[in-house]
């Protein structure tokens, strides 16, 4: 069977459940219990169940978050890599930029998204025929959902860029919905960008500042416009966007090497993450891949063949004293050793290639492969050093960036830097580039920040590899190609 995520039939699921609403002589059927779906659905709890699910399907959490922050995000830089186990067959075409529309990553990113985005659209739908319900009430929801299909939008475009954007309208049937989906083409980048920035400044509008960091509110609506801005090399609207979730109450938690573990997860520095419970669907799986060989784990961990690794170049860029440096192991004691072994270089200098990153600190009550640490995806660091680098780019080095920089760096305890110490533009900003490689290793931004710096194809050919440009993008996967005659595949594949 093939496995194109029935983009088309995640739609008309969706369909389904919206048309039946207003199906009123089909199947007319005496309801025997409380939960009628057409009372169900006419007030705000049976919304908020529909907009839950639009949640759930963006989840960037377990194998999907693997695969999207690890695999594509930073795999094919010069951050990370991997050996071993069943995965690394499948996942070398990333690291020697060999992929191709087939390789089997992209299908399930861009399913899981359009499954996402689905559900908004049903919400949104759906919200439009509450009665008896305030306005206030109608935005949020509406904003809330808005913000899920931003996201969402968001997510594909920096793998694969423009997409079709599905909008199904009130009333369609499931004919006029399976043609949207096998015939829509892709939006335009103007198109995207318009589409995606009317969503955001919509929920940022109508939403509070106040909730939970892993619903959309204020702050992520603000902190997504930020990076979307930024991503799209528009530094005035980069700028002020994250000026305004400055001024909202978000502050850097006090200890980085607390900040990713369970005890430290329920801090004010994140403005958007996933939450990883342990016994959900929801888990944290890195540190699996975290672990050396033989490392002493505890017994209720388990330590993976594939290995993720970290390149000693770039773990050498931390001064000495910078506390970030301090979530690197770079020497242990194997189970049954008495010697210690090296990670970093070896006896005679060489560099070995192999620091293993351990930012999400092991949950000591982790079950198997499942951790429960939260997975931040904006956090008050990404916005603070976005300003100093839209800054930068609109009026070159000057005080207010270097200021920024220096929140961020005086947290990890390392050096301060001065505007001295940069005579150019060009100078801060790939300083700006490298402090965002130390500030978020093993976030997976490390892909969108070289190729927003135009650096991404540079320093996968500066490792030998023979990357083209039009490897800036992935390839639209075949089976949404096959799918949908109107989808143009990218430039070069």
């Amino acid at each position: 069977m093939k496995r194109y995520i029935n983009i088309i039939g995640i739609f008309i699921i969706t369909a389904v459940a919206i048309t039946a609403i207003g199906c009123e002589d089909f199947l007319q059927e005496e309801v025997f219990t409380q939960y009628d779906p057409n009372a169900f659905l006419q007030d705000q709890s049976g919304v908020d169940a529909l907009l839950t699910g639009a949640y759930s399907a963006m989840n960037v959490t377990g194998y999907f978050s693997r695969d999207n922050t690890f695999i594509l995000g930073e795999f094919p830089t010069d951050m990370t890599w991997e050996t071993g186990g069943g995965l690394n067959r499948l996942v070398v075409p990333i690291m020697q930029f060999n992929w191709d529309p087939t390789t089997s990553f992209f299908n399930g990113q861009y399913g899981n998204f359009y499954q996402a985005i689905a559900r908004a659209n049903n919400v949104l739908l759906v919200v439009n025929s509450l009665s008896d319900i305030d306005q206030n009430t109608v935005d949020k929801i509406e904003a809330e959902a808005r913000f899920v299909r931003s996201f969402s939008y968001y997510m594909l475009h920096n793998l694969f860029g423009p997409t079709p954007i599905i909008e199904i309208p009130e009333g369609a049937s499931l004919d006029e919905i399976e043609a949207i989906g096998k015939e829509t083409p892709r939006a335009t980048e103007e198109e995207y960008r318009a589409y995606v920035e009317a969503d955001l400044l919509f929920a940022a509008e109508k939403l509070s500042a106040e909730g939970f960091s892993s619903r959309g509110n204020k702050g992520s609506a603000l902190g997504l416009l930020t990076k979307f801005y930024l991503n799209n090399k528009e530094w005035q609207k980069a700028a002020d966007a994250a000026q305004q979730v400055l001024t909202l109450d978000y502050s850097l938690y006090n200890d980085y090497t607390k900040l990713f573990s369970v005890e430290g997860e329920n801090n004010n520095e994140y403005i958007f993450r996933f939450e990883c419970l342990l016994g959900s669907n929801q888990i944290n799986v890195y540190m699996p891949h975290a672990f050396p060989p033989n490392y002493p784990i505890q017994n209720n961990w388990i330590n993976f063949g594939a290995m993720f690794r970290t390149y000693t170049s770039f773990y050498e860029t931390f001064e000495e004293q910078d506390l970030r440096r301090q979530l690197f192991v770079t020497e242990y004691v194997p189970i049954g050793a008495v010697e210690p072994v090296r990670l970093d270089r070896d006896a005679e200098g060489k560099e070995l290639d192999d620091v293993r990153s351990f930012k999400y600190v092991p949950d000591p009550d982790a079950i198997g492969q499942a951790n429960g640490n939260d997975i931040p995806y904006i956090r008050l660091a990404d916005i603070i050093l976005a300003r100093a680098e839209a800054l930068n780019e609109l009026n070159g080095p000057n005080q207010v960036s270097i200021d920024l920089i220096n929140e961020i760096r005086n947290r990890a305890q390392a050096t301060p830097i001065a505007l001295t110490d940069f005579p150019t533009k060009d100078a801060l900003r790939d300083f700006i580039l490298a402090e965002r490689g130390r500030e978020f290793y093993s976030e997976g931004f490390r892909r969108e920040d070289l190729i927003r710096h135009g650096s991404f194809i540079q320093q996968a050919i500066n490792r030998g590899i023979a990357a083209e440009a039009h490897q800036v993008l992935y390839p639209i996967p075949q089976d949404q190609i096959d799918n949908n005659p109107n989808l143009e595949q990218n430039l070069g594949y």
